[in-house]
């Protein structure tokens, strides 16, 4: 009862949030004048900002973020609060980075350098929290890790030979460059999110 009144609860607040998130960000890109692959990349995007930030409240506040994320207790997240406030950080700069990328475009109000330039400086943040946080992983985290790259590498990789080959053959309309960003960070944040089910992290605690 207690997991079915706390999976209610995450399921209304995860809808409100994104909900408005959703109406507020896709409305600060300007998504109405956007193409599809503009599109994609910046709700890629936003979906990264938003896991972020939900994170980081999570941590400001843990017997909140008790309800919200998918821990035990307090307790759980004041214990992973090293590996939880890395990972918050990096979702947040990622999800902002691609945000930028897609109001970068012509006649955008970003720049191309700028928005280059928070790309390059997102990731080598990712790259570093990364190594640094690395030694504070367990075994089960290693292995998710692990488990999340070798399905993002193979899901992203299969649709991309397919998807070229196919345009190559004149099958299909060649992917666009943004088609590329949204494919690869879009499969790596699915990749997250299976290998997490695959581990029955998914469920309530």
């Amino acid at each position: 009862m207690q997991r079915g009144r706390k999976l209610a609860f995450q399921l209304i607040v995860g809808g409100l949030v994104g909900g408005l998130a959703s109406y507020f960000g896709l409305g600060l890109l300007g998504a109405k004048n956007m193409a599809g692959d503009q599109l994609a990349v910046g709700t890629v995007g936003l979906i990264y900002l938003l896991i972020g930030v939900i994170c980081g409240f999570g941590l400001m506040a843990p017997k909140l973020g008790a309800s919200i994320l998918n821990v035990e207790d307090a307790d759980e997240i004041r214990d992973q609060s090293r590996i939880l406030s890395g990972s918050a950080i990096c979702m947040i700069a990622l999800g902002a980075a691609l945000m930028l990328i897609t109001m970068a475009g012509p006649g955008g109000p970003i720049s191309r350098s700028a928005a280059m330039g928070g790309l390059l400086a997102a990731l080598a943040l990712l790259i570093a929290i990364s190594i640094r946080d690395w030694k504070f992983y367990d075994e089960m985290l290693l292995q998710l890790s692990r488990d999340a790259g070798n399905i993002a590498f193979s899901g992203v990789g299969l649709v991309t030979l397919i998807w070229g080959s196919a345009s190559w053959l004149g099958l299909v309309t060649a992917p666009t460059p943004l088609a590329l960003v949204a494919l690869t960070s879009g499969g790596f944040l699915m990749a997250i999110f299976v290998a997490s089910a695959r581990k029955g992290l998914m469920q309530p605690r």
